[in-house]
């Protein structure tokens, strides 16, 4: 064999062994799995989850989708009160473009709907004097769109948040996928915004809460990344000002596969 074929077939196996070794399923850490999950370019979701609560409780249906690649997201949704009411919701943003549609159904009849499309600038405007003292700028809100850590509108980042904060992590090792099941607590304190009138701090320390959420994980996790998940746990709000706190229960179960389409509603938007 020639200096070309002998480099060409070094090449080749080099080559291989890169792809192998990229696919070789590791043992689940939560350092590994969180590092996975942030390499991720775009993924979809399902998810059911029921609420429980002294409000009255609901049963959420949630379909979703990123391309971070092309900066492009969508969430579909179906939202059943326990007095019956329905609420229906899509939302997308592709790079600067955003779409909203609701609509709220009662005994079988629209009562109210809403459909806007606007620009993420004009989006942030709308929202500035309601956002979250960390939501500064555009930028700011988008990152926020595309990673918050939200169990229905985004698992795979709230998998990654709850993962820094777990507890008794156990893997079990099945036929190509691991079962992972850990414990987590999050606390969440309400910030105040800096530099504002003693009026308006009077208002923010009024309504400055604590919400702390204490919950049991199930994931199975398949080629390094958690394909199916399950979690149940409670939420305690904490009114701060007017020593109040409420709990309620949920429970959720998702699916996640490593690809994005478009829906239908979507493509139908974009014509």
């Amino acid at each position: 064999m020639g200096s070309l074929g002998r480099t060409f077939a070094l090449s080749l196996i080099l080559i291989i062994m890169v792809s192998f070794s990229a696919c070789i399923q590791k043992e689940p850490t939560p350092q590994n799995l969180a590092n996975e999950i942030e390499d991720v370019d775009k993924y979809m979701y399902s998810l059911e989850y029921h609420l429980k609560s002294p409000y009255g409780n609901s049963s959420m249906y949630y379909r979703g989708g990123f391309n971070y690649d092309k900066a492009e997201a969508f969430w579909e949704g179906k939202i059943i009160h326990s007095n019956g009411d329905v609420v229906y919701i899509n939302e997308t943003i592709i790079e600067d473009f955003m779409y909203f549609s609701y609509a709220t159904e009662r005994n079988n009849k629209i009562i109210n709907s809403y459909i806007a499309n606007m620009t993420i600038q004009e989006y942030f405007e709308k929202l500035k004097d309601r956002l979250p003292p960390n939501i500064k700028t555009v930028e700011d809100l988008r990152y926020e769109i595309f990673k918050r850590a939200d169990l229905r509108s985004n698992p795979l980042y709230y998998i990654r948040e709850a993962l820094n904060n777990v507890t008794n992590f156990e893997t079990t090792k099945g036929d190509g996928i691991y079962l992972v099941a850990f414990n987590f607590t999050k606390i969440y304190e309400m910030p105040i915004p800096e530099n504002i009138s003693a009026a308006e701090m009077g208002y923010y320390e009024s309504i400055k809460h604590v919400t702390i959420t204490k919950s049991f994980m199930r994931l199975w996790v398949k080629d390094n990344l958690p394909i199916k998940g399950e979690i149940e746990g409670i939420e305690i709000f904490k009114l701060l000002a007017e020593n109040i706190t409420s709990t309620r229960e949920f429970n959720a179960k998702f699916e996640i596969t490593p690809d994005y389409k478009r829906p239908e509603w979507l493509k139908k938007v974009l014509q």
